[in-house]
């Protein structure tokens, strides 16, 4: 059954999917949409019932999904919102003789030879400008667990679609270039989570004793992280 309910003066749209089961549960969809799953007896307003006990959290992760979609699907031209590091900043697309791009004031400039080329001028100024943060964030991090007796073996950048860093088992940390859009403390918090799995390569207790050790304001930042 589908249809659409309103939380917190939202009108979000449901697809409810009744089967043998015991349990309600709840998921956001990449298209927005709430998927329920519940019991054969469960009716409209049980679901709704049930969605008005969850609002928050329906909201607050509905809030993300949209902020996710609309960071991933931009057409960059002029009059665009687009973020550096933890800052907006209103696109403005110059057709010009050269490709480079300038922060003016609250403006994020992108000058190229064709305004077909602003995506990946910009995109290419992210990577340029995330590989100079690292090289200021990162030293002092890796310094600090030497006293574990661990070293990456090497970071690299990449653009992941679900996860905001990885370690291999082999040391390779890679960090999402998204990052750079974040506050400078995001990338910091998942710097020093990919560094305490060269000490714990799961999430166990003492991975987390590590985290708060390392970095005692993880918590705070990695509610921070957006757009995945």
């Amino acid at each position: 059954m589908k249809g659409i309910v309103t939380i917190n003066n939202k009108e979000l749209k449901f697809n409810l999917l009744r089967s043998c089961r015991r349990s309600v549960t709840a998921k956001i969809c990449k298209d927005g949409t709430i998927e329920v799953r519940a019991p054969l007896l469960f009716g409209e307003d049980d679901m709704t019932r049930f969605l008005q006990q969850h609002r928050r959290w329906l909201t607050n992760h509905y809030d993300k999904m949209v902020e996710k979609a609309e960071s991933r699907n931009k057409a960059f031209v002029s009059g665009e919102t687009h973020y550096y590091l933890g800052e907006k900043y209103e696109l403005k697309v110059v057709e010009t003789d050269s490709n480079s791009v300038n922060l003016v004031d609250n403006c994020l400039i992108v000058n190229c030879k064709d305004v077909k080329l602003a995506e990946t001028v910009l995109k290419n100024w992210y990577k340029k400008m995330f590989a100079e943060k690292l090289n200021e964030l990162l030293p002092p991090i890796v310094e600090s667990f030497k006293k574990y007796n661990v070293s990456p073996r090497k970071f690299s950048i990449r653009d992941m679609s679900s996860r905001w860093g990885s370690c291999s088992r082999q040391g390779n940390i890679s960090l999402n270039i998204q990052l750079v859009k974040l506050n400078e403390n995001c990338i910091r918090q998942v710097a020093v989570h990919e560094m305490c799995h060269l000490v714990y390569f799961d999430h166990q207790a003492g991975f987390y004793s590590l985290m708060d050790k390392e970095f005692p304001e993880w918590k705070k930042w990695k509610s921070e992280l957006k757009f995945l």
